[in-house]
C-alpha cells in the first residue's frame, strides 16, 4: 500500500497527520516488500513494530488527551474518533501476532488503509473556525519539507529552531537512510548532542571539515535500538 503525499497542508494539525501517515506508509511498505518477495523480515518488522509502539501509538494516547481542546462538530465525532484509535490499536495486536508472511503483509496494509481513512475523517471533522494558531516553525513551512529532505542546508533554516528540527529529522529517519547536512559551522556539536539523546543509531561521515564549510553523511543504523 503505498500512498503519495502531496504539498503539505497549511494548518499543523494537517501537518502532524501528514508526517504520521507518511512514516506508517514507509515502515509498512518495508515490511510487504519483504514478506512478498521473501527476504528476511527481522529487520523491516522490528523497525516497524518499534514505530508503531514509540510514535503511533503515543500519538494517539496525546490526541486523546487533548481531545477537551479540540474543535469538532458535535460530541458525536468524539466517541468516532476514539472508536478509531481503538481499531488502530487492535490492528498493531494483529499485526504483532501475525505468524506468516502472507498475514504479515496482509494486517500491515489493513493498518494503513485505516490510518488514511481515519486521517481524511479526522480532518473534515475539526470545525471550520478557521486555521489552528501556527508556531513560528508552521508558518515559515519548515516541517514536512524537512521531513522529505536528502540534503539539508541548516543554515537555511530558523536559527531558533534548526538544531531542534534537524534532530527530529534525524530521529524519523528509516534504518539504511542516508541524510547529508551542511552548514557554515561546526556539526560536531549536533552530533554530539545527537549522540547522547541516541547513542549509535547514526554513522556520521564527514565529508568536508571547514573552515569555511561543513558537511557529513549521516546513515541511520539498520539495527539500531533507539
Amino acid at each position: 500500500m503505498r500512498i503519495s503525499m502531496t504539498a503539505a497542508p497549511a494548518a499543523p494539525i494537517l501537518d502532524e497527520h501528514s508526517v504520521l501517515l507518511w512514516q506508517t506508509c514507509a515502515y509498512a511498505d518495508d515490511l510487504t516488500d519483504a514478506a512478498r518477495s521473501m527476504q528476511p523480515l527481522g529487520d523491516a518488522y522490528d523497525a516497524m513494530l518499534e514505530f508503531l509502539h514509540y510514535r503511533l501509538l503515543p500519538y494517539l494516547t496525546e490526541e486523546e488527551r487533548r481531545l477537551p481542546e479540540t474543535r469538532l462538530r458535535d460530541e458525536r465525532m468524539r466517541g468516532l474518533l476514539l472508536a478509531d484509535h481503538e481499531r488502530l490499536r487492535d490492528d498493531v495486536g494483529n499485526l504483532e501476532g501475525s505468524h506468516t508472511r502472507r498475514r504479515l503483509a496482509l494486517t500491515a496494509d489493513a493498518l494503513v488503509d485505516r490510518l488514511d481513512r481515519h486521517v481524511g475523517r479526522e480532518e473534515t471533522w475539526v470545525a471550520d473556525h478557521g486555521p489552528e494558531p501556527a508556531t513560528e516553525v508552521d508558518q515559515q513551512g519548515w516541517a514536512l519539507p524537512l521531513l522529505f529532505a536528502g540534503d539539508i542546508d541548516l543554515d537555511a533554516l530558523p536559527a531558533r529552531h534548526r538544531e531542534r528540527m534537524v534532530l527530529q529529522r534525524l530521529t524519523w529517519m528509516r534504518p539504511g537512510e542516508v541524510v547529508r547536512l551542511q552548514a557554515r559551522g561546526d556539526l560536531h556539536p549536533l552530533w554530539r548532542r545527537q549522540n547522547s539523546r541516541s547513542p549509535d543509531s547514526h554513522v556520521w561521515v564527514y565529508e568536508l571539515e571547514g573552515p569555511g564549510m561543513w558537511r557529513a553523511r549521516v546513515t541511520r543504523r539498520s539495527n539500531s535500538g533507539d
